[in-house]
This record gives structure tokens, C-alpha cells and sequence, in this order.
């Protein structure tokens, strides 16, 4: 049977060698990953052209005093409100078709311009152009559309209304 070892001799570790080893650990590592290091250098050289480094370092330095002031802010009746009609706001337009959003935009930039036009002109219009522009197509065609919506509008969900 061996003897029971009492004393552990431990090994000398040279510093020195562990530094160069630690070092180049690193280096590999930081070539690795290159191409993400330069994006981020690039990424912070931005943010501080443009202000917004300092900024962050200051919201950071400051981060209990802020966030004391947001939630102040944040527990507000007129904060809360608002809040609540943003969400409001968020569901609405959620629920809207993009696709039949879209074609009515288009057609809101050529009544605009259109109406622009017709500002800027000197022409005063009269009753009888008045009642002429209900004889237009285009005129008559945005009435009944409007006329539409605001039926849809104001009718009831339970009812049907043609």
C-alpha cells in the first residue's frame, strides 16, 4: 500500500506566462467577433456625434432621480387619461383594414392639392356653381361616400340598416 500524502506541492505559476496566455485568449476572441466589434464601435461613435451618448450617461448617473420623476409623472389623473386614450387610440387603428386605408389616403392627397388649387385661385364661387358641383359625378360620388360613413357611424350594432 502507498503512503498518505501530506503535503501538496503546488506549482510555481508563472505570472508572466499567465498574462501572455490571458492575452491571448482575448485576442482570439476579439477576432472572432470582428465584424460585430466594429459595428459597435461604429454604433457608439453615433450616438456620441449625435448627443446621445452623454445623454444616456447622464439618465444612467441619474437613474433614481428620473425614474422618482417619471412615476411621479406616470400617476397623474391627466397622465393616466392620456395613457388610456392612446390605448384607445392603438386599438382603433388597429382595427382598421389597411388595405381599404390605403386607397382612401390616395384620394385624400388629390382633394387636397385639388382644394389647395382651388384657395389659391381668385374665382368665387357662386349658388348656381355650387348647385352645378352636385350634378359633378366625383362630387356626387364623395357625398354618397360621406353619407355612407356617417350612416355607419351612427347606426346602432344591433340593427341593420341598408
Amino acid at each position: 500500500m502507498a503512503k498518505p500524502t501530506n503535503v501538496i506541492e503546488r506549482k510555481p505559476v508563472d505570472l508572466e506566462m499567465a498574462r501572455e496566455t490571458g492575452k491571448n485568449e482575448l485576442l482570439d476572441l476579439l477576432l472572432e467577433r470582428k465584424a460585430s466589434l466594429e459595428a459597435l464601435i461604429e454604433l457608439v461613435e453615433k450616438l456620441d456625434e449625435r448627443g446621445i451618448l452623454a445623454l444616456l450617461n447622464g439618465l444612467v448617473g441619474k437613474g433614481d432621480e428620473i425614474l422618482g420623476v417619471v412615476m411621479h409623472e406616470l400617476n397623474k389623473p391627466s397622465t393616466s387619461a392620456a395613457l388610456s386614450h392612446l390605448l384607445s387610440l392603438g386599438t382603433l387603428i388597429s382595427r382598421i383594414e389597411a388595405e381599404k386605408l390605403e386607397g382612401l389616403a390616395e384620394r385624400v392627397n388629390r382633394g387636397i392639392e385639388k382644394a389647395i388649387t382651388a384657395a389659391e385661385s381668385d374665382h368665387m364661387m357662386t349658388f348656381y356653381d355650387l348647385l352645378r358641383l352636385f350634378k359633378d359625378p366625383d362630387v356626387n360620388r364623395v357625398l354618397s361616400a360621406l353619407f355612407g360613413f356617417l350612416k355607419g357611424v351612427g347606426s346602432c350594432d344591433t340593427k341593420e340598416e341598408s
